[in-house]
């Protein structure tokens, strides 16, 4: 299709000191600083290994429905023709609490839903949204589910609002994507035919795409329970990922004690919705990783080191690098984190198989290293930023109803920075399935 898609980008940026993150008005937002701190380059002399140690005591055993267990549904390779697939049905169980659908593709590609249609016509992704103004954004607002697109994988749950309803039955699905096109960060005319950065926003004819084609694997997950009634809490397994950034390695973080603060911090945080922290991986990856200077498109750094969780445990995956590059935005900002999606897909290795935090100190950062951690953690289990700044456009609200609008001391406001979760945000994330829940009493 013809435009520009404002895609869904997912990085917590400082954008000047002591002031929030910059948001785009027509997709999420980008959350940045203005070139604040010391930028300079990872300390080449500390080394990491290979060795995967575990601590903490295991997650007790999920058993059965009435623990919230997770079904395979569907696990399908495809081909995408001229940028959609055909349609797609699943029948989805009794008891269903959520539904995930995953796309994994080809990197240099965005994906989504071109429609979800679940029992009683009830559309949980729109027909058509695609070929409107919110389709050019990357983002379905009108949604009852809202979706971001994403690139190389995608992944939605549902629902991740009241509004949204998941019942049994069938359920049909498209799937939809397209190839950007390469992006200048040098700024120009609108109108000379080269997509410059802000062309993304300000100059769609600029910034045409072209629709996706190839082969996709789509996987759809539905977690049930029994009545189908979510249990109020649940165990969030981790991936600790270390590329030696700041000294951190597998083994000192377990007894350093700053990092074992800012762990205990993000445990606290998630309390407030049900969410323990369960057993924990540490494990050393290649320092290579430390500063990571692409974050988009094929071969990109961030990518192949959300990657390397290739055979890991069955846990959600954090990596701890010294900087990640906001050349992707401009060049200009310090990105204090980034997650995989909104939310990210239900497998391991993929392109978006985790959540990125820069440790490295920044002069003027709204929020700390523990807030950013379980800021970007909540997007990948499926939370939005409660308001958006208003950059390009309208600002933007998460679609949950008692999250209150522009209210800082919230988790998942733009800057990261507040600690606050809503009933509703724990709903959604408790409905994730790599949040798990343990028979009652193990």
């Amino acid at each position: 299709m013809a435009g520009v898609m404002k895609v869904a980008v997912l990085p917590l940026m400082v954008i000047a000191v002591g002031c929030g993150d910059s948001g785009e008005g027509g997709a999420v937002a980008p959350d940045t600083v203005d070139a604040v701190g010391d930028e300079g380059g990872a300390d080449p002399d500390v080394e990491t290994g290979d060795e995967v140690e575990e601590t903490a005591e295991p997650t007790p055993e999920v058993v059965g429905p009435a623990a919230g267990s997770v079904e395979l549904l569907l696990d399908q390779e495809l081909t995408m023709v001229l940028g959609i697939s055909q349609v797609l049905e699943v029948v989805v169980p009794d008891g269903v609490v959520s539904v995930t659908i995953s796309i994994l593709g080809d990197d240099a590609t965005y994906y989504g839903l071109g429609e979800w249609i679940g029992p009683g016509d009830f559309a949980l992704v729109e027909r058509g949204w695609v070929n409107g103004e919110e389709g050019q954004g990357g983002l379905c607002l009108s949604c009852k589910n809202r979706i971001a697109l994403s690139g190389a994988d995608f992944a939605t749950l549902a629902p991740n609002n009241p509004e949204a309803e998941v019942t049994a039955g069938t359920h049909r699905f498209s799937l939809f994507g397209y190839q950007p096109p390469e992006v200048v960060q040098a700024q120009g005319q609108c109108g000379d035919g080269i997509c410059h950065f802000v062309d993304q926003f300000q100059c769609q004819q600029d910034c045409r795409t072209s629709p996706a084609a190839g082969p996709v694997r789509v996987m759809v997950h539905a977690k049930v329970a029994e009545g189908g009634v979510l249990p109020d809490t649940g165990v969030l397994d981790l991936n600790l990922h270390f590329t030696g950034a700041q000294g951190l390695t597998a083994e000192s973080a377990q007894v350093d004690a700053s990092f074992q603060g800012m762990l205990e911090s993000m445990r606290t945080i998630y309390r407030q919705v049900g969410i323990e922290l369960g057993a924990i991986t540490y494990r050393d990856i290649d320092g290579g990783y430390r500063t990571i200077e692409t974050l988009d498109g094929a071969s990109s750094d961030l990518q192949a080191m959300f990657s390397e969780s290739d055979g890991n445990p069955d846990a959600l995956n954090l990596f701890f690098v010294d900087e990640l590059s906001a050349g992707a935005f401009g060049g200009f900002g310090v990105i204090l984190g980034i997650a995989g999606g909104i939310p990210g897909p239900l497998v391991q290795g993929s392109a978006r198989s985790g959540v990125a935090i820069a440790i490295k100190p920044v002069q003027g950062a709204p929020a700390g290293i523990d807030t950013t951690m379980a800021h970007e953690t909540g997007h990948f289990l499926g939370l939005f930023h409660t308001s958006e700044q208003a950059f390009f456009g309208p600002q933007i609200h998460d679609p949950l109803p008692d999250t209150p609008n522009n209210d800082e001391t919230y988790l998942m406001f733009n800057t990261g920075a507040g600690n606050k979760l809503s009933e509703q945000q724990g709903r959604v994330m408790r409905a994730n399935p790599w949040v798990k829940h343990p028979a009652a009493g193990r």
